[in-house]
């Protein structure tokens, strides 16, 4: 297969064709997340929260865990029941391809924790009584209130889960 050709669904793997699904539930999912989170999808400025009273967060949450399940169980029933006609067992390939996303989706949780600790802690430190020389520190964006903090860590659990099968399927893709 070229790169760059246009493959049709029929010609996918059941392995392939599970991964695209999953990428675009994790997508509609995040982008329904955000949009609940911050009224709409806008790149181009720091997010500024509309949602911040505990009892919202807590609806959000839930119903994102909510929707997410249901929706993978709906691809699982529907991929189990397409088993039947095509095993669609993993080969070598898609063992590798998925062990190829989820060190990608590890990388990135891992360095965005990282980010997520140093500020935090930068942010502690500035805001102590002590005189120390982060005084004048002011994050773009603080995390340290439980509203933003909440939304950096869920939306970082669903970048890490979006770049697994972003991976994977361009993996299968040859690129």
């Amino acid at each position: 297969m070229a790169k760059g050709n246009f493959v049709r669904l029929e010609d996918m793997s059941e392995v392939e064709r599970r991964s695209w699904a999953t990428l675009l539930v994790d997508v509609c999912v995040f982008i329904w997340f955000w949009n609940n989170m911050t009224g709409g999808m806008n790149f181009f400025s720091l997010p500024k929260l509309v949602q911040t009273q505990p009892s919202s967060l807590v609806g959000i949450f839930i119903g994102a865990i909510i929707v997410t399940v249901v929706l993978h169980i709906i691809i699982a029933s529907v991929f189990a029941l397409r088993a039947g006609q095509d095993k669609g067992e993993k080969d070598e390939r898609d063992i590798e391809i998925e062990r190829k996303g989820a060190a990608a989706g590890f990388w990135v949780l891992t360095i965005c924790i990282n980010l997520i600790a140093v500020t935090l802690l930068l942010e502690y430190a500035a805001q102590s009584d002590g005189k120390t020389i982060l005084e004048a520190y002011k994050p773009p964006l603080s995390i340290i209130s439980p509203p933003y903090m909440f939304f950096v860590l869920t939306v970082l659990a669903f970048l890490g889960d979006i770049i697994k099968n972003a991976v994977m399927v361009f993996a299968y893709r040859g690129e």
